[in-house]
């Protein structure tokens, strides 16, 4: 089984967030948060661009370098 590589591989959950919030980034969360929670920017683990219309624009992801993955 391959793991899911966020950097390159979109998901159709990012691609909805991506159309609710035109103009702006989705991020890819490590862990367990709930929408109301405060995600520590540690556990960010980097975010792709969303253009105008909403859509995720291809190669725009950026690493978050403070990014720290959660013990095993």
């Amino acid at each position: 089984m391959t793991e899911f590589d966020p950097a390159t591989q979109i998901s159709d959950a990012m691609r909805e967030e991506a159309r609710q919030n035109p103009g702006g980034w989705v991020y890819v969360i490590s862990g367990n948060f709930a929408p109301s929670d405060a995600v520590p920017p540690h556990a960010i683990v980097g975010a792709w661009k969303v253009d105008g219309t909403g859509e995720i624009v291809a190669g725009s992801f950026r690493k978050n370098p403070n990014f720290k993955p959660p013990p095993m």
